[in-house]
Order: C-alpha cells, then structure tokens, then sequence
C-alpha cells in the first residue's frame, strides 16, 4: 500500500498536529509486508535423535512488516528511509535477537522492534545512494544474486549466511550503479559492539549476473577479525532454466578455523506459475592444531507454485549430512544426517 502526500496535505496536517509543514510535494510511504508459514517434519530434530513436527517462518524468507518513504528533493536527489521487523507467524513474536553484543551488533537478548532493516539516507542518480543505520551486509546482498531463492531462512539450509553475517549496527554504506556495473562499500563503526567493513562490485546484463565481494567482521573485544572472500555468478542459459554457481570462504585474524563453501543451484521454470529448483552446498571446514575438521553437506529439492502475483504454495526437501569435526548445528540433535520435508504458504502485500 502506498500513501502520496502533497504540499497542501501535509500543510494541513501539520496546522491540526502542531508541526511544521516539511512536506515535499513529490514523497511517498510504503506500507509492506509478507507472511510466510511453514509446516515441517524432520528427522534427528528432537531430543535424543528423534523426529519433529513443527510450525515456522518461512523457508525461503522471512515475515516480516516494512515501511519505506522517498521523497524528490529536487535536482536529482532523493531522500530515503525504511523500517522493517521480522515476525515469527507461528507465535507473533518479533525475530532478529542477539545474544551478545560482537561482530558488529549490539546485544539484544529477546527480539528487535526493527531488526531486519532500519536506516535513512540519501539517493542520487548522479553520486549514488548513501544510507546509514542497520543494514544488511554486503556480502549477504551480493551472496543472495548468486544462490538460487536468494539468502534461504530456514535454518537447515543457511550455510553461507551463517558465515558473512547478515547485517550489522551502525553502518555506513555507499553504492553506486554505472550502466550494467555496480559497486558498493560500507563501514561499521564499533561503539563498543565490533567493527567491520565490506566491498563488493556486480556485473549484470543479457541474463547474466556476476559479483566479487569481500566482508571483515571484528570482534568486540578486539584482536579476531572474521574475513569473508567470496563470488559466483547466475545465468538465465534458456527461457526455462537458470543456473546459479558461488564460492566463498572464511577465515580468521586468531582462530584456526577455515572454511570452504561451494555452492550450486538450478532452477526449471515449469510453466508462468511453477518452479522447480535443486541446489547442493559443500562446506568444508579445517582448524589447524584442532581436532575440529570436518565436512557439512546440504542438498535440497523444491516446488514453488503461485496462485497468484501475491500469494504462492511451496513444498521442499531438505537433507543435511555432518561428518568429522565440524560442529554440530542447532536443529540437529545428534552427528550424523537429517531430513527436513516443509510445506509452506506465503502471501505479499
């Protein structure tokens, strides 16, 4: 839903609220949403290896609620802003919690009004658009052009989120498009929660999208800096097919963790309302001097059918197979591998 505003509207309504009329002629707010609920049976889900039933988020992405608001400022410029929160549809709880602050986030033990996005800024077709405030990462924006769904939310299908972080406090971020190429960096500056900064740069034209980029996540406390590296790119290589490739890896200032990533994924476009997608993730992990080395792989399948531009009906499996050292994920309960089935239903408004 979107609401227009005109000079004499907004003049209006700031005489009967005691406000000055700052409204510009040409702005407008965008109220948004999605709400995304899933049903999934899993194996090795439970306590002591057994399997679970449960009622979630979504699969692909996650619920949420938005609001972002433009405004013409004249001579090509433009001012921006969005808010958004993340809601669980199994309990209506907001989401985004942070059990310490690090890595660029500040602590927040339960939820955040505005987790997912929260940040203004301006826009220019000449400069570029610089926004500041809680922002997605530039690893986790270039990674979702080049996985097929985009960054997934179900937590048995993150792998590459789970590495570069999804977004971080404090951010100053600049982008800028240049015909087909694209360019981008950020800042994050600490106070008292880590900083860490990024850089990416995108090619896209004829079907084609390819992007490099790079993520430096610093601790709180100092001394570790997590460093992402990573690249991949998409092709639409026939009408019905698309066919997604990314690697990335990981490593560390102090820990002796590194790891690998190779994912690949492809899409089948059935018909104008159905998709079929199948993706395989690799990721290899080594620690030097540990005895933490190992393996996970994720392979999963899916079915993605709209009944309309708004609302559609998917159906995925999922397996997970953890080997050596590598640690054992949260919605496992024991080493060894797991197999999700999810039903979800979302709708767009």
């Amino acid at each position: 839903m979107t609401i227009r505003t005109t000079f004499a509207a907004c003049a209006a309504a700031a005489a009967g609220l005691w406000l000055p009329p700052l409204c510009h002629a040409q702005s407008s707010v965008t109220l948004y949403g999605v709400m995304d609920v899933t049903v999934r049976h899993a194996s090795n889900a439970a306590s002591g290896g057994g399997s679970l039933n449960t009622v979630g988020d979504g699969y692909f992405g996650g619920s949420r609620l938005g609001f972002k608001g433009s405004e013409n400022l004249g001579g090509g410029l433009r001012a921006l802003y969005m808010l958004e929160m993340g809601i669980d549809p199994s309990t209506g709880l907001l989401l985004q919690s942070t059990a310490a602050a690090n890595y660029g986030q500040a602590a927040s033990a339960s939820s955040r009004a505005f987790g997912r996005e929260s940040w203004v800024g301006l826009s220019s077709a000449t400069w570029g658009a610089l926004t500041f405030g809680r922002q997605y990462t530039l690893a986790h924006q270039a990674a979702a052009r080049i996985q097929p769904m985009g960054n997934p939310n179900a937590d048995a299908v993150i792998v590459l989120s789970n590495h570069h972080m999804a977004r971080q406090d404090n951010m100053v971020k600049y982008a800028k498009e240049f015909g087909p190429f694209d360019v981008a960096g950020s800042v994050t500056l600490s106070e008292g929660n880590g900083r860490g900064s990024g850089l990416s740069a995108g090619y896209r034209a004829a079907g084609f999208d390819a992007v490099l980029y790079g993520q430096n996540l610093s601790a709180a406390a100092g001394g570790e800096v997590r460093r992402i590296r990573g690249g991949g790119a998409a092709y639409q290589i026939a009408p019905s097919w698309k066919a997604f490739l990314a690697y990335m890896t990981r490593s560390h200032e102090i820990s002796p963790q590194r790891n690998k990533v190779a994912t690949a994924g492809l899409h089948y476009y059935a018909t104008p309302a159905l998709t079929l997608t199948a993706s395989y993730t690799h990721d290899r992990q080594n620690t030097f001097g540990t005895n933490a080395s190992g393996r996970r792989q994720v392979a999963w399948l899916s079915a993605d059918y709209y009944l309309s531009k708004r609302t559609d009906l998917y159906a995925a499996v999922d397996h997970n197979k953890i080997g050596g050292g590598y640690v054992l994920p949260s919605f496992m309960a024991t080493r060894g591998s797991q197999t999700g089935v999810t039903a979800g239903v979302r709708h767009r408004f």
